[in-house]
This record gives C-alpha cells, sequence and structure tokens, in this order.
C-alpha cells in the first residue's frame, strides 16, 4: 500500500476531475474532489488528507492562495500542481507535474517519501 493514501483533487472542469480520480484510484488511492477553492480548503485542513493535487484548471493567482492557506494550517502537506505541459511553471509551494499517468502516479509516490 502506498504512503500517500487519500489524495484532495481541486479543480473545475467537472469532466476532466473525475477521469483523473479514476485513475488515481486504478492505483489504489482514496480520491476526493473540490470543485472550488472554500471546498478545497477546508477539506485539505483534515489530517486524513495525505496530498494535495491541484489542476492546472485553477488560476494561478487562486492557486497560490489556496497554497498560502494549507501551508498555514499543514506546513508538511505535499502539493501537486497539473501543469499543461512539461517544464512548465507551477506556484511556489506547489511541484509542477504533467497529467501524464505514469508522471503523475511517479510524482505522487515522491511527494509521499518526501513529507514522511
Amino acid at each position: 500500500m502506498p504512503l500517500v493514501t487519500h489524495i484532495l483533487s481541486f479543480g473545475y472542469d467537472r469532466t476532466l476531475m473525475p477521469l483523473r480520480s479514476m485513475v488515481l484510484r486504478g492505483s489504489r488511492y482514496v480520491v476526493k474532489e473540490a470543485y472550488s477553492l472554500d471546498e478545497a480548503f477546508r477539506r485539505a485542513k483534515s489530517d486524513a488528507i495525505d496530498l494535495l493535487l491541484i489542476c492546472h484548471t485553477v488560476p494561478e493567482g487562486e492557486q497560490k492562495k489556496l497554497i498560502s492557506l494549507v501551508r498555514s494550517v499543514r506546513r508538511l502537506l505535499p502539493i501537486l500542481c497539473i501543469t499543461k505541459q512539461e517544464f512548465a511553471y507551477s506556484a511556489d509551494g506547489c511541484v509542477a507535474v504533467t497529467s501524464s499517468r505514469v508522471e503523475l502516479l511517479q510524482a505522487i509516490q515522491l511527494a509521499a517519501h518526501r513529507a514522511y
């Protein structure tokens, strides 16, 4: 069983998010979805969440705001930001990763090992 087991996935695309969650669940992760900034922050505060995944559909300003809020209460929570292209910039405090299934799963495992 992976170290990270409970992932909070935050984004605005109601078609893309369930597909990504299905991929993660297929790799034995428990995934909760959030579709608003307030909901994402409320859920991320819980110790039951092991990793926060922020979709590229979230504007950069909102990503930064959420990361700042989360860091104020969960300083060590791993946060991954999905980018549309390789080597793209991501907000401070967030590890950039493409939506490639292989890269995403590897990034989750790596983030988990750094957190524990």
